[in-house]
């Protein structure tokens, strides 16, 4: 909407109002209140992505001058970002979230209404799977078909394993993984499990009391468990005075 120039007209006390002057008055007011219609052209943004929660998203509309105005993002249940106080004028719609390409749509402004745009993200690269308690197996395989290497893994212990080569920890179940499932895996890089393993305990025997036995009758007692005698320290007994 184009404004006609604006002329300052200025009238003395006392002098009557025209017709005209105040026709121009009316004029001047009306061509406000469209534009300040207009300025209230509101755009309805939905990302059809299923999936994708909406509220990771950001939308914002930019033009060739001015500041871009960032949507408001939806509060649920509803599901559409919300662009208003968009000026007459050609409009770029841009929706972004993390792992996926920008999406666009062009958007005219050109009075007082509302408008809605569709919009789908396609993905930039590979998004982890969910592995948490599959055996590290079955695992290996969901990130082959998603295409992600495995670069490290380690058991709870901290013990580090040949990724490609589990040996036979490979039906360990994953209690950790990097990144979180959904999440994308940044280029370059790759996915991280932690398995959890048995921990291997040793045999355990129960020491019987040695009190009031002799040094070798001691050492037969624990060799008939199993047991070997170590050093032995000798306290010499203090007469009572």
């Amino acid at each position: 909407m184009e404004l006609t120039p604006f002329i300052k007209k200025t009238v003395q006390p006392g002098e009557p109002l025209t017709a005209q002057a105040w026709n121009d008055v009316l004029d001047g007011i009306e061509g406000v209140h469209l534009y300040l219609l207009a300025t209230m052209h509101l755009v309805r943004v939905r990302i059809t992505n299923a999936g994708l929660d909406p509220r990771v998203v950001r939308v914002t509309a930019t033009r060739a001058e001015g500041a871009p105005v960032e949507a408001v993002r939806p509060v649920p249940p509803g599901k559409d970002h919300i662009l208003t106080w968009l000026e007459p004028g050609a409009w770029t719609v841009s929706a972004e979230a993390p792992g996926f390409q920008t999406a666009t749509a062009s958007v005219t402004v050109t009075d007082a209404a509302e408008s809605s745009v569709e919009l789908a993200l396609q993905p930039a690269g590979a998004f982890m799977p969910d592995c948490f308690g599959k055996p590290l197996s079955e695992a290996q395989a969901a990130l082959t078909t998603a295409g992600i290497p495995l670069v490290r893994l380690a058991d709870f212990t901290g013990r580090e394993l040949p990724p490609q080569n589990p040996g036979e920890d490979a039906d360990a179940p994953v209690f950790v993984q990097w990144p979180a499932a959904g999440l994308p895996v940044p280029a370059g890089s790759g996915a991280v499990f932690v398995i959890a393993v048995p921990i291997q305990v040793e045999a355990a025997v129960e020491v019987p009391s040695l009190a009031g036995l002799t040094q070798q009758e001691a050492q037969k007692a624990l060799e008939a468990i199993g047991l070997v005698l170590g050093k032995v320290n000798t306290l010499q007994k203090q007469p009572v005075a």
